[in-house]
């Protein structure tokens, strides 16, 4: 994506004593990531200096870095001289870069590829905005940079998004599977972890037996809390006539692998709905293919034992 049009430099630089001069030279060169190197440490020497403001927006955008140039721009105070002509610059470099679906979604691509995460995901924002018939590739492509920047919460929304799209999108639901399993991980390691520590202070074993009965007492203090807000946000959900957010809610239940509060909570949906209409909403919203028939199996059963009134 070129730039140069909306960056050319300014003819002040020359008469700059010097302070610029080789930022300037690498500019011309094109070699813009060791002019940024440079200015670094000239900017921690003259933070306020606009010229030095303007070589770094300029470089920022001639690299296509357009998440970190958005964010030079947003941390000028709205009072700043430079602030409306930087804004417009950045505008300008986002506008040519989303002109069309295709320059958009390369773009994307090559900033995920360069780990350049925060460009990647202002663009897709914006490509979003504008290629309402792209959605599912974009929120593959926004999640796969959220993933990659280890939003592993925020990533897995996104190919949430994708999925109810497309719920065969292989890319999104290879994905999701990855960040439940890598979060699961996380969390018998840190416990791994924080046991593996108190046994190296004090090479006790009593105090791993400890670790391990308090790790175990907070995690069933803890977990009906969890579990009470995630169904009641499923409940909530529903009334509200929110499957998706329902159903994403109770994939994430069935997760936990503790089947009578689901059993319930069925049961309270079906003396709101019939059983049909509850069990199309499945059909339909539930993304994971997985675990659609272990859904159906139990909202079938607490069905025809509420039929035999039981």
């Amino acid at each position: 994506v070129t730039l140069l049009s909306l960056v050319a430099i300014p003819a002040t630089w020359a008469k700059d004593d010097g302070l610029l001069s080789e930022v300037v030279a690498l500019e011309q060169t094109g070699s813009y990531r060791e002019a940024l190197e440079i200015l670094a440490s000239i900017k921690d020497q003259y933070p306020n200096n606009e010229a030095v403001f303007e070589a770094e927006l300029r470089l920022l955008l001639l690299s296509s870095r357009l998440g970190d140039a958005s964010n030079l721009t947003n941390e000028l105070p709205i009072e700043h001289p430079l602030k409306q002509s930087a804004n417009t610059a950045v505008e300008q470099a986002l506008s040519r870069v989303v002109r069309n679906d295709k320059l958009a979604t390369i773009y994307i691509q090559k900033r995920i590829e360069l780990k350049d995460f925060s460009s990647a995901i202002l663009v897709a924002d914006r490509a979003l905005l504008q290629f309402p018939d792209r959605h599912g590739d974009l929120f593959t492509l926004k999640g796969e940079a959220l993933y990659k920047q280890n939003n592993l919460e925020a990533a897995e929304k996104e190919f949430m998004r994708a999925l109810q799209i497309d719920p065969l999108n292989p890319v999104a639901k290879s994905y999701v599977n990855e960040i439940r399993t890598t979060l699961a991980a996380q969390t018998s390691t840190a416990l791994a972890e924080w046991i593996s520590i108190a046994k190296d202070k004090t090479g006790d074993f009593v105090v791993t037996f400890l670790a391990l009965f308090t790790a175990f007492l907070m995690n069933s203090l803890l977990s009906p809390l969890s579990m009470r807000y995630r169904l009641a946000r499923a409940r909530k959900s529903f009334d509200e006539g929110n499957y998706d957010d329902f159903a994403d809610a109770v994939e994430r239940l069935l997760d936990q692998e503790d089947f009578k509060p689901l059993r319930q909570n069925f049961r309270l949906l079906m003396r709101k709905r019939p059983y049909e209409e509850i069990k199309s909403i499945f059909e339909t919203h539930v993304m994971t293919e997985d675990r659609l028939p272990t859904l159906l199996r139990i909202l079938k059963r607490e069905h025809e034992r509420l039929e035999a009134g039981e």
